[in-house]
């Protein structure tokens, strides 16, 4: 009961008693012990007490206070006893008013003050009786007694069991909505993208990650229908038979695809589906990258063996080559010692890739330090023909990068464009480009040959450790230098250029005072 029902409940009391000994054509008991005059002012007064109250509690809200409680006990304690001794006492019609009182008391006051109120009530109560000439020790005195007694422990009882209950309720409550509030963060934060549909596929709610991902518009926290906001879904959701999961193919802002897999999730017993989205593309990186890993750990246990066998077979062959052999003898010799030290780079490859030295980075000038880099790595065979043609702006910031990694990364990309770069007119030529990105802190580098490009089928795989399209390639050049760059912070992709030949690029990161790695 709480302190508008209290009111209220006086004020039907009050009124009740009012319309009784007003309207009544009878006496309001057969032998009123007072004047009817004085019930009917008292009741009035009653009625007036309680919308008093009520008033207050309109204008006051905080009236409602310790002393306040106090307070108007002890003015109803008056009325009650007032109408209890006028009607009769314990011989009257509204002996139940002081049990009415016990239970509102109950609900005003607690602990001693409560206690202190029942006690002077009955001995009120008895000292009314004895003033009515009626026996204290009676056996309707003591009746009433027990009667008080029990109503008020009752009363008390189930105000406390009340407030506990109310209590261990606000306790959930607040849980509640501590769980609702992490989901929401948990939901708004995921990376996968969330919608809530109803019936007609309505979104009801959706996270940034799924608004992002299929180009909704800013949530406007009204229903929008989802199959005509994006065409693409309307044979999913319309699916007589659900559908676990799918790919779809939207098509994003910029005018290309993006795949997507969809999951329907029905909310059981309520008209409500839950869709999750996630990036097809993300999901292939990850697993590629978990092939990946274990490929490496697979791959440098097996190099660890080959190894030690490997250095023996080197070894005999030289031992061999010290001895007067005939010629077809040496280029036999000749064949084991090249594809042995072939061999021996794939293991090395191998190693690297599988647990690659950590990065120690350092300002790097590449205005200064490519061309250097470049004269040296043209003492590689393979690189003797290649021709470089850099564009390099003089202003460039200081790039962040090992630098011993980052010629690592050059010579793998320069290797690759001499072995797949050559043009029409048979010339080897690269040509290298960096630009600063300002608005993200990066510097930019393209490496582009000139030769037939990239076929579309292995542009996706062509960063996978031993994918390759020649017979003398190991298929682990790009990987490893895809592993180097990200152990700089940088990443890396490739495209084929428009004007011919394929495009490598590659970030890293520009260099700050305590740039950390």
């Amino acid at each position: 009961m709480g302190v508008w029902s209290l009111a209220l409940s006086r004020l039907l009391v009050s009124t009740a008693l009012v319309l009784v000994s007003t309207l009544s054509s009878k006496p309001l008991i057969l032998e009123p012990a007072g004047p009817s005059d004085a019930v009917r002012a008292t009741s009035v007064i009653a009625l007036l007490w309680s919308l008093g109250i009520l008033f207050t509690l309109q204008l006051w809200p905080g009236f409602w206070r310790e002393g306040s409680k106090l307070f108007t006990s002890t003015i109803d304690m008056a009325l009650v006893l007032t109408l209890f001794a006028l009607t009769g006492g314990l011989s009257g019609t509204l002996v139940i008013l002081p049990l009415l009182l016990l239970i509102a008391n109950a609900y005003q006051l607690r602990g001693k003050a409560a206690l202190a109120f029942v006690w002077i009530l009955i001995l009120l109560i008895f000292l009314i009786s004895g003033w009515q000439d009626i026996e204290w020790f009676s056996s309707r005195t003591l009746i009433y007694l027990v009667a008080l007694l029990t109503v008020a422990f009752l009363a008390d009882n189930l105000v406390r069991n009340r407030e506990r209950a109310a209590i261990w309720n606000a306790a959930r409550e607040q849980e509640i909505l501590d769980l609702n509030t992490l989901n929401q963060e948990i939901i708004q934060q995921s990376d996968v993208g969330i919608l809530v549909l109803d019936r007609q596929h309505r979104t009801l709610f959706s996270n940034p990650v799924a608004r992002a991902m299929i180009n909704l518009p800013q949530d406007s926290g009204l229903p929008e229908a989802l199959d005509l906001l994006r065409p693409e879904f309307a044979d999913f959701l319309n699916a007589q038979a659900p559908q676990s999961e799918k790919e779809l193919i939207l098509s994003a802002p910029d005018g290309g695809k993006r795949s997507f897999w969809v999951q329907s999730i029905p909310l059981p017993n309520t008209p409500y589906t839950i869709l999750t989205l996630r990036d097809a593309t993300i999901i292939w990186e990850r697993q590629r990258e978990i092939q990946m890993a274990a490929l490496g750990r697979l791959a440098a246990n097996i190099a660890h063996e080959i190894r030690n066998p490997l250095s023996a077979i080197r070894h005999a062959a030289q031992l061999l080559g010290e001895r007067t052999l005939k010629e077809s003898e040496n280029r036999l010799l000749s064949i084991i010692d090249r594809e042995s030290q072939r061999l021996n780079r794939i293991v090395d490859s191998v190693l690297e890739m599988a647990r690659p030295r950590a990065a120690h980075p350092e300002p790097i000038s590449l205005n200064a330090w490519l061309p250097v880099v470049l004269n040296q790595l043209r003492e590689d065979p393979l690189l003797k023909d290649l021709q470089v043609k850099l564009d390099i702006p003089n202003n460039l910031p200081l790039a962040s990068c090992d630098p011993e990694q980052l010629q690592q990364i050059f010579a793998n990309l320069l290797v690759n464009a001499a072995r797949h770069g050559q043009g029409e007119d048979h010339i080897l030529q690269v040509d290298i480009s960096v630009e600063s990105a300002r608005d993200r802190e990066e510097l930019e580098i393209r490496v582009r040959d000139h030769g037939q490009g990239i076929p579309e089928e292995n542009l996706e795989r062509i960063f996978e450790p031993f994918f390759t399209t020649e017979s003398q390639g190991t298929g682990l050049g790009l990987p490893l230098v895809r592993e180097l760059l990200r152990a700089n912070r940088g990443d890396i992709g490739v495209q084929n250029h428009r004007d011919g030949g394929a495009e490598f690029w590659f970030r890293l990161r520009e260099w700050h005072l305590g740039t950390p790695l």
